[in-house]
C-alpha cells in the first residue's frame, strides 16, 4: 500500500477508535484489537497504530490485565472529540417565545460550550419539522417534550432519548385559554397546531367527541387568533402570557386526563448516531442545564444562545 493511502487509512481508523472510546469511562474495558479489526475490516496493525497514536497524544492511557483484557485508566474526552473529527454539534429547539425556552436554550448551549464542545442552536416551530430536520441530518439533536418524543418512538421513528430534564422544564402547566367573554359566546372554534404533537394531542383529548370546529394555526398565533375572534379557545400553557392585557382567562385541564410528561423537556438524536448520543450523555449535564434555566427565569443572567 502506498504510504499516503496508509496514513489516510490509519487516520480514518484512529477517528473511529476515538469515537468508540468517547463512550467509555476510566476503569472500563476497551474493545480488543481483534474485535476492532474485524469490525472495521482492517489489519490488527492498523488498529494498534491508532491506539498508539491516541496514547502518544495523551488522549488515553491503557492498562493490560492479562486474560481480563485491557482497561482505560485515563482519558481526555476533549482530545478524543478532536480525533473523532467532531467540530460542532447542531441542535434544533422550539421557537424561544418564553423565558422557560430561553433558559433551556441557554443551559444547553452554555453547558456544551463549557465542556469544550462547540454547539450551535437553531429554532424551528413544530415538532414534526424538528423531527424531519433530524432525519435529514441537518441537525445532530433536537429538543421536544417527553410526550412527543415517546409518540415518535412508539410509531417507529429511528430516534432515541438522550436526556430528560424533568417536570416543567419544557413548559408550565397546560390550560384551556379562552377569551374573558367565553361564558356568553361559548366554544365553537378551537385552535389546533397540527405540526405540534403536544398541542394536537392535548386538544383532541380534551374536546374528544365535542361538536367543535378545529381551526389550523401555528401555536405562536394562539393569542392573536383569540384576540381577533378567529377561535374561541385553544389548549396551551401559561408561560409568559399577559392574561389581563389580552383579555384572556383560562380553565384548568383535568389532571386525571393528562400526564406531566408533556411538560418535560428531552433531547433526542438519531438512533444510529452513537457518537452524538454518547457525547451528549457525557457532556450535557442535567443539573447544569437546569441551573442556567433557573437563573434565566429569575432574571439573574441574560439569555445567551
Amino acid at each position: 500500500m502506498e504510504k499516503g493511502k496508509l496514513i489516510q487509512k490509519v487516520g480514518i481508523i484512529t477517528q473511529k477508535v476515538a469515537a468508540e472510546l468517547i463512550a467509555l469511562d476510566e476503569g472500563d474495558r476497551v474493545p480488543t484489537v481483534v474485535e476492532l479489526s474485524e469490525r472495521y475490516g482492517v489489519s490488527r496493525g492498523t488498529v494498534q497504530t491508532a491506539f498508539s497514536l491516541l496514547r502518544e497524544e495523551g488522549a488515553i492511557t491503557l492498562q493490560p490485565r492479562g486474560h481480563m483484557g485491557t482497561f482505560l485508566t485515563f482519558l481526555d474526552r476533549i482530545k478524543l472529540i478532536e480525533f473523532a473529527g467532531v467540530q460542532t454539534l447542531v441542535g434544533v429547539m422550539p421557537l424561544p417565545y418564553s423565558k422557560k425556552y430561553e433558559g433551556l436554550a441557554t443551559g444547553i448551549y452554555e453547558t456544551l460550550q463549557n465542556s469544550g464542545l462547540s454547539a450551535v442552536l437553531a429554532f424551528m416551530h413544530g415538532s414534526d419539522h424538528r423531527l424531519e430536520g433530524l432525519a435529514e441530518r441537518r441537525y445532530d439533536f433536537a429538543v421536544m417534550s417527553q410526550l412527543t418524543a415517546q409518540y415518535y418512538i412508539d410509531r417507529g421513528e429511528p430516534v432515541r432519548i438522550v436526556e430528560n430534564f424533568g417536570h416543567y422544564s419544557y413548559v408550565g402547566r397546560h390550560v384551556l385559554l379562552v377569551r374573558e367573554d367565553y361564558d356568553k359566546t361559548g366554544i365553537h372554534r378551537v385552535g389546533v397546531d397540527n405540526t405540534s404533537v403536544d398541542q394536537k394531542t392535548l386538544t383532541r383529548a380534551y374536546f374528544g367527541g365535542s361538536d367543535v370546529e378545529y381551526v389550523p394555526l401555528i401555536y405562536n398565533q394562539i393569542i392573536h387568533y383569540l384576540n381577533t375572534l378567529k377561535i374561541d379557545a385553544a389548549v396551551w400553557n401559561l408561560d409568559d402570557i399577559d392574561l389581563v392585557g389580552n383579555h384572556l382567562k383560562y380553565k384548568l385541564l383535568d389532571d386525571r386526563m393528562f400526564s406531566v410528561v408533556d411538560t418535560e423537556a428531552v433531547v433526542i438524536c438519531r438512533r444510529d448516531n452513537e457518537l452524538v448520543y454518547h457525547l451528549l450523555r457525557r457532556l450535557l449535564e442535567r443539573e447544569s442545564v437546569l441551573l442556567y434555566q433557573k437563573e434565566v427565569l429569575e432574571g439573574k443572567i441574560t439569555p445567551h444562545y
